[in-house]
């Protein structure tokens, strides 16, 4: 297989606390350098042209305010940019980061320490996803020391947010026609009762870096997603994981994915995957296209270029950001459903 992993500019890594995507999304952070040339482009695309006239200063404080409720402080985040500075994980070599890119960060790797302490992760693990990513043994053995000896001690656990009080008894549909991809959040709390993110959720899918939600769709498994930041998605669930208490067969995944589908969804095809070449995990997974014609109208308003598709990836263990934990084995411990197709690399081949 010949995908590489994509590097990310820690500066651009996380916008804030708040924008990092949950479940089931394509992002791959790794706190690895990248050229400056192209860490510069996100904020070209950002910048106001000539007759947008001057940009209102903000004062975003999200970052501060997450490192705060973590019990980070600043002296803790320049250490790690020291030790980040050093070994790659910033702007470029020789290239000082700033206490706000620091921040960034730190935020990152606040998440790294949650998902270790939830057994989401392991310190092997993450030290072979950054060698992957573009630095070296030494660099990842390096920042992996220092997060777990000296950073991570620090910060707090995860603290997860009171439950809401509930009205069930919700339609069976949302407005639009949808069953729960893609549906509001007010449509799932009168549709399915919330339970802990951190007991049902945190060691399949990891710690959130958002706003999580938690939904007991049957006596043996829960729906764990993380409410989209962005404005244009108006608290839709684009994807969530359905999390089995124990592996099933594979119909009974495919059936958890259809009830949370329009009607019309039929599954067409579905392949078997793999890792792709920069993970360091050998695993597999089953990857299901779903055909609604009626998902495509749910979706028109939340996404561009909406298609009548979704797809559901089927896990024998679980996922981490860096594939599947271990191989395929047609029973299924976790499926985490999307919208749009799944499709193939040029090489013909579908990774986990």
């Amino acid at each position: 297989m010949s995908r590489r992993r994509r590097l990310t500019p820690v500066a651009l890594l996380i916008v804030s606390a708040l924008t990092l995507s949950g479940c089931g999304s394509d992002e791959e952070p790794s706190g690895r350098s990248v050229p400056a040339t192209e860490a510069a482009t996100g904020a070209e695309q950002e910048a106001p042209g000539p007759d947008d006239g001057p940009a209102e200063p903000e004062d975003d404080t999200s970052l501060a305010d997450f490192l705060r409720s973590a019990k980070v402080d600043d002296a803790l985040v320049n250490r790690l940019g020291e030790v980040g500075d050093a070994n790659g994980y910033g702007l470029g070599e020789g290239v000082g980061t700033s206490l706000e890119e620091r921040q960034r960060l730190a935020t990152v790797q606040v998440g790294t320490c949650r998902d270790v302490a939830v057994g989401h992760r392991t310190w092997e693990g993450i030290q072979a996803s950054d060698v992957s990513s573009g630095g070296t043994e030494e660099q990842a053995a390096a920042m992996a020391d220092f997060l777990r000896e000296e950073f991570c001690p620090h910060v707090a656990p995860y603290k997860e947010a009171p439950l809401p009080k509930q009205s069930l008894g919700g339609p069976e549909e949302d407005a639009e026609g949808g069953r729960g991809l893609a549906s509001p959040v007010s449509w799932w709390d009168t549709r399915y009762r919330r339970v802990s993110w951190s007991e049902e959720c945190a060691a399949q899918t990891g710690q959130p870096i958002g706003d999580p939600v938690a939904y007991r769709l049957s006596d043996d498994a829960v729906v764990c997603a993380t409410v989209p930041p962005a404005e244009k998605l108006k608290e839709h669930l684009i994807n969530v994981d359905v999390v089995f208490a124990k592996p099933v067969g594979e119909e009974r995944a495919q059936d958890a994915a259809l009830s949370l589908l329009p009607v019309d969804a039929v599954a067409e095809d579905q392949a078997e995957g793999t890792n792709p070449d920069w993970s360091y995990l050998e695993g597999g997974c089953l990857s299901l296209n779903i055909r609604s014609q009626d998902l495509e109208d749910v979706v028109t308003g939340l996404q561009e270029n909406a298609e009548p598709w979704a797809h559901a990836v089927h896990y024998s263990d679980g996922a981490t950001t860096d594939g599947a934990v271990g191989p395929y084995t047609g029973e299924v411990k976790q499926v985490s459903l999307s919208t749009g197709r799944n499709e193939p690399t040029d090489t013909g081949d579908l990774t986990c």
